[in-house]
Parts: C-alpha cells; sequence; structure tokens
C-alpha cells in the first residue's frame, strides 16, 4: 500500500492541512479501530497497513471498547480530541481510504465482528454488489412444458 496515496487522498478528501495531520488523523481512527476489533481481526489488519501508521499504534495501549458505533466515535473524539459530528466524517474519509486502498483484507472485511450499528461505517468506499435483473424469458425458454392433451369424456352407464 502507498502510504503518500492514502495520506494525500485522505487530506483532499477530509479537507486537512498537511501531511502530518493526515498522518495523525489516519493513526488516530486505525487505533480505534483496533480498540472495537477482537484482538486477532487487529492482528490480521496489522501486517497490511503502512508502516508509518504501525509505528504509531506500536506504542499505544489497547483499550478493549465495545464494538459499538458510539463507543468507536467516542475513541476516535478522545484520541483525535475533535467534536462531535467531526469525528464521524473523519472515520468515514479514513475507512473509505482503507477500504479502497488495501486490497487483500481491509475494515470491510471485519464488518460481520462488529455490532450491527457499526457495520455500515466499516463498509464504507466499498461498492455495491451489482443486482443483475431476472429476465423471465430467459428462465421460461428452457423449461419444456409436457403438451397435455385433455381426456375424452366418457359417460358412464
Amino acid at each position: 500500500m502507498e502510504i503518500d496515496a492514502l495520506l494525500a487522498s485522505v487530506e483532499r478528501r477530509a479537507r486537512l492541512h498537511g501531511r502530518r495531520e493526515s498522518l495523525r488523523v489516519v493513526s488516530g481512527v486505525t487505533g480505534a479501530l483496533t480498540d472495537v476489533l477482537p484482538p486477532r481481526a487487529a492482528e490480521l489488519l496489522a501486517p497490511h497497513l503502512p508502516t508509518e501508521i504501525l509505528a504509531r499504534l506500536d506504542g499505544r495501549l489497547r483499550l478493549e471498547a465495545p464494538a459499538t458505533c458510539r463507543a468507536f466515535l467516542g475513541r476516535i473524539t478522545s484520541i483525535l480530541y475533535v467534536d462531535q459530528p467531526d469525528n464521524a466524517f473523519l472515520a468515514r474519509v479514513v475507512i473509505e481510504q482503507l477500504n479502497a486502498s488495501l486490497r487483500v483484507i481491509s475494515p470491510a472485511a471485519f464488518a460481520h465482528l462488529v455490532a450491527p450499528d457499526l457495520r455500515p461505517l466499516l463498509r464504507s468506499g466499498r461498492p455495491a454488489l451489482p443486482r443483475t435483473p431476472v429476465r423471465p424469458e430467459a428462465l421460461t425458454a428452457q423449461v419444456r412444458v409436457p403438451a397435455v392433451v385433455p381426456a375424452q369424456r366418457t359417460q358412464l352407464a
């Protein structure tokens, strides 16, 4: 994963003021994410993160937070010192960019491990699966219906 591309896209989308602030926000959101994910999921995600972000996460103390959206956003508020609507905005921007840039394992892969109210946030940035409409003529064209011949009516005496 290219760290400069990730930080530049976060800086542009979140309207931040430089690479240092982008790095602080990305490492803060990933730190809060590792707090709400189960320990094994955080271990699986760590090798796919850039080394600059991992270096900032290594000295951090892991706080076991409940895997809910409110706890996740509260943790971001305490790490980044931002207000209420900004924490959700920054979390969405960073998770979108992580989902777009991490190819093997991304935060969206662990959405099923957290509370249902946090799942849409972890899946942000992933394209929706395209649904192909079912064509009824394609289904009925392959089905052969046997011709039914009505039985002759006979009258019993």
